[in-house]
C-alpha cells in the first residue's frame, strides 16, 4: 500500500456528495411520506380485494393503516441507507490519506 487514494479525489465530485446528503437530511421525512402517501393506497387496495367483503370494517381499516406505516417505514429506512452511502463516500473522499495504515508486528522472540 503507498497510502495514495485508489481513485483522484474530484472536488466537484465532493461537492457533489455533501450536497445530496444535505438535501436528504432536509427532505428524508417529507418525501419518505410523500411515497407512502402514493404507494399505501394501492397495496391497501390489493389487501382489500385479498380480504373480500367477509372482513369487519374495523379490521381492515385497522391493517390498511399498519400497511400504510410499514410502507412509510421501508422507504424511510432505503432514504437513511442511501443518505449512509453518500456520507461514507464523501468521507472516504476527504479523509487525508497521506500516511500508509499502521501494521502491528509481534517482536521476535530470541
Amino acid at each position: 500500500m503507498t497510502g495514495e487514494p485508489a481513485r483522484p479525489v474530484t472536488y466537484q465530485r465532493v461537492e457533489q456528495l455533501a450536497a445530496r446528503v444535505l438535501w436528504l437530511d432536509r427532505y428524508r421525512r417529507m418525501l419518505a411520506i410523500s411515497s407512502a402517501a402514493i404507494v399505501a393506497p394501492i397495496l391497501i387496495a390489493r389487501v382489500a380485494e385479498v380480504l373480500g367483503a367477509e372482513w369487519p370494517q374495523i379490521h381492515a381499516t385497522v391493517l390498511s393503516v399498519m400497511l400504510g406505516v410499514i410502507v412509510w417505514w421501508i422507504i424511510e429506512v432505503g432514504l437513511v441507507y442511501l443518505t449512509a452511502r453518500w456520507e461514507t463516500e464523501h468521507d472516504h473522499l476527504v479523509r487525508d490519506r497521506g500516511l500508509p495504515r499502521a501494521v502491528l508486528r509481534k517482536p521476535r522472540v530470541r
